[in-house]
């Protein structure tokens, strides 16, 4: 008796039932690696965002006015009628676009906060040397859950600050969101001493 060589319905089914779990196995590979990727560049945004928060800060709270301009505090923080969380200071480091009216500017960095959603962290100069009205807020970057600021004089931390003394230390710490997960950053500037 002659036998015919070829496969048997069994043989097919469990060839089939392998290639789909291979299969199924290399998209679940695929889709996992896709939203690290995702979720790393994102993260990335953030981390430059923040850097560039902190780096511009440094700029200016390192060409801070040492000595008040009038009746305004050098240095003050806190919070506004809202509850947003600002700081404001006098600096001689302005927008480039300013320059040519002065070189002393009042700069607020406020974050307005929009409910239960994470807020917005908001800038703002006015040109002291000028009769300039204080520029819109520009939006710095939004996802902002939270701004503490703390502030170091003579040994002593302090949660806020005005008077036209300036405090030694300042440490900020700004927490971002980033696909509901909370990232914390944390900075400190040595502020200059009047001479």
């Amino acid at each position: 008796m002659k036998r015919d060589h070829g496969f048997t319905l069994i043989e097919i089914l469990l060839a089939l039932l392998i290639g789909s779990v291979v299969l199924s196995s290399i998209y679940g590979i695929f889709s996992t690696v896709s939203q690290a990727r995702n979720r790393l560049e994102a993260e990335g945004d953030v981390y430059h965002q923040a850097r560039i928060f902190f780096d511009r800060l440094g700029s200016e709270l390192g060409s801070i006015r040492v000595s008040p301009l009038g009746t305004m505090a050098v240095f003050s923080s806190g919070n506004d009628s809202e509850g947003n969380t600002y700081f404001e200071f006098n600096t001689e480091r302005i927008s480039p676009l300013l320059q040519r009216h002065g070189g002393l500017s009042r700069v607020r960095y406020e974050v307005r906060q929009a409910g239960d959603v994470a807020g917005t962290l908001l800038r703002s100069e006015q040109v002291l040397l000028a009769d300039f009205t204080t520029s819109e807020p520009l939006k710095f970057f939004s996802g902002v859950e939270d701004l503490q600021l703390r502030y170091l004089y003579n040994g002593s931390w302090q949660e806020s600050w005005s008077g036209k003394n300036l405090p030694q230390l300042v440490e900020i710490t700004l927490t971002l969101v980033v696909d509901g997960r909370s990232i914390p950053f944390r900075s400190s500037f040595v502020l200059p001493r009047a001479r």
